[in-house]
């Protein structure tokens, strides 16, 4: 039985900055290039996994592959909200949203079930260590920043953490063989890479103030050994022998939980 619960938070971005950190803008960028991205990511994810549940024949896993799908859809129409403030103030952006789902479409019509299972596996297994180090150091990273958006990204690098095992288990049951998604490492990450290469490219182009991306001025604050330990955690995830579900969360994944079951609204879990 999956314990995933959709959660639908009424986010509302209205008169939202383009370059909503001020105080780090090369980061609001970096967040922002997810949005995009994760809009096509997300409409991909659910035809994978609506294919795969047409060949699934265990229940649980079933009921595992409608409520990943569930929570990614939520995600995608969220973000989507986000994205279309950003059109509105810079209509060039919309190249950006149009490149990102032509691609997942051509990339979908070209590969079968098994690159789509593993390619979701590999991508989501890299969360946990990459988001988890920016919900460690929200406070240097989102510190002066719209609280909505900050907000948005924490609720979804939660679920992320929340549903880290979904695309895993998913895949090892319909793939079964764990070094297939070992095998499409350089391919996957290069498609995601070049997605991410024109996003940037097309943010620079129509939107002032975002030549930069990255965790831009926070990086410093940062130990060094944290971003060791998450460019390693990154590097692990995608071994045939890892294990997601067993990755370790940081304490405010458990605090915003609890914040969420207490009736906290959530649209403004992050202020300054």
């Amino acid at each position: 039985m999956t314990n995933l619960v959709i959660r639908k938070i009424p986010f509302d971005f209205e008169g939202v900055e383009s370059i909503w950190n001020p105080a780090n803008p090369a980061f609001a960028v970096m967040m922002n290039a997810i949005t995009f991205q994760a809009i096509a990511f997300e409409k991909y994810i659910c035809k994978a996994m609506n294919a795969a549940e047409k060949i699934s024949r265990k229940p649980h896993i079933t009921e595992e592959i409608r409520a990943f799908n569930a929570q990614e859809m939520v995600h995608s129409q969220a973000h989507r909200k986000h994205a279309k403030v950003l059109v509105e103030k810079h209509p060039g952006l919309q190249d950006a949203l149009d490149y990102c789902d032509a691609e997942y479409e051509k990339l979908y019509e070209e590969r079968d079930l098994r690159y789509h299972l593993s390619y979701c596996a590999n991508i989501e297994a890299t969360f946990t260590p990459l988001f988890g180090n920016i919900i460690e150091h929200r406070g240097v990273l989102f510190a002066g920043g719209d609280p909505r958006i900050s907000s948005l990204f924490l609720w979804h690098f939660v679920e992320e953490m929340e549903h880290r095992a979904s695309a895993h288990i998913i895949y090892n049951d319909i793939v079964r063989i764990p070094f297939t998604r070992f095998f499409r490492l350089r391919s996957v990450f290069g498609h995601t890479r070049m997605l991410a290469e024109k996003i940037y490219e097309v943010f620079h182009e129509n939107v002032p103030g975002s030549r930069t991306y990255g965790l831009g001025d926070g990086v410093e604050a940062i130990p060094p050994a944290a971003l060791k330990k998450m460019r390693n955690g990154i590097l692990a995830s995608q071994m045939p022998w890892h294990r997601p579900g067993s990755a370790r969360v940081p304490e405010y994944f458990e605090e915003w939980m609890a914040r969420y079951r207490a009736g906290e609204d959530m649209r403004f879990a992050y202020s300054t």
